[in-house]
């Protein structure tokens, strides 16, 4: 079974294929638009229309089409989000004192290779509190609401938090560019990776916005509270190797 773009509906097939260069799109029984018009579209037009945060794109996106690679999303989104935070924990100065240290220096470069494997488990397990809490508090919603939509799955919930967490990777251009006020930058990009986890999260559960911001402020609340819990391992590592290379 595929999606209508526009309504949400189950729809039995998208299009007919008259021969192998004619195809016809068909029309929704139930909202009577195209089910799927982005089946004639260039992929480029897709992604503008992800972009911009349209539902129909990311009805397209997660149900009718042939799109599996979302393990590999995630592995980029782990990787761009540990570089992003390990680039700026590498550019911190631990102390004034050290800058001109020569073994400092020297031993740095392997501390710093550590850091961020530190950092990739810190942001694994984050992100990882963030989906699982987020599962499981809309599970809870459906057991103690009763609102469960038909075609609901947990995988295809999974897909969308992936598909919505990808705007963090935005967050890189900053370290390319560097910004004279990365922290505005970095505000931005939460509330735009905000926008789009609630347009996914609305259009596998088919909630509004409030809805949706009720079902991932749970999951907000987690990855703050891991991302808090054991963002100073880093720092600890780093003082220690600091301290011997001063003795």
């Amino acid at each position: 079974m595929y999606t209508c773009i526009n309504c949400g509906i189950e729809v039995e097939e998208l299009y007919r294929k008259y021969s192998p260069s004619v195809l016809k799109v068909l029309k929704c029984s139930n909202c009577g638009d195209l089910a799927d018009k982005y089946i004639e579209y260039d992929p480029v037009i897709v992604l503008v229309d992800l972009v911009l945060l349209e539902k129909p794109a990311y009805r397209h996106l997660l149900y009718n089409s042939n799109f599996q690679s979302y393990w590999k999303l995630m592995v980029v989104l782990l990787l761009g989000e540990s570089f992003r935070a390990w680039s700026l924990f590498k550019n911190y100065k631990i102390s004034q004192d050290l800058d001109n240290d020569e073994n400092y220096i020297q031993s740095n470069k392997f501390d710093s290779e550590r850091s961020f494997y530190i950092l990739l488990a810190h942001t694994a397990l984050s992100l990882s509190a963030f989906v699982l809490v987020v599962i499981t508090s809309t599970e809870i919603r459906w057991v103690i609401m009763g609102l469960r939509p038909h075609k609901y799955k947990i995988s295809d919930l999974f897909h969308a938090l992936i598909i919505g967490g990808c705007a963090k990777l935005l967050g890189l251009l900053g370290v390319i560019w560097q910004y004279v006020a990365p922290e505005l930058f970095y505000i931005l990009i939460h509330g735009y990776t905000m926008l789009c986890l609630l347009t996914t999260y609305s259009v596998i559960c088919e909630s509004g916005r409030t809805g949706s911001l009720i079902g991932l402020s749970s999951g907000l609340v987690a990855y703050n509270y891991v991302s808090s819990l054991i963002s100073w391992f880093p720092l600890i590592i780093t003082n220690t190797t600091v301290t011997d290379n001063v003795t």
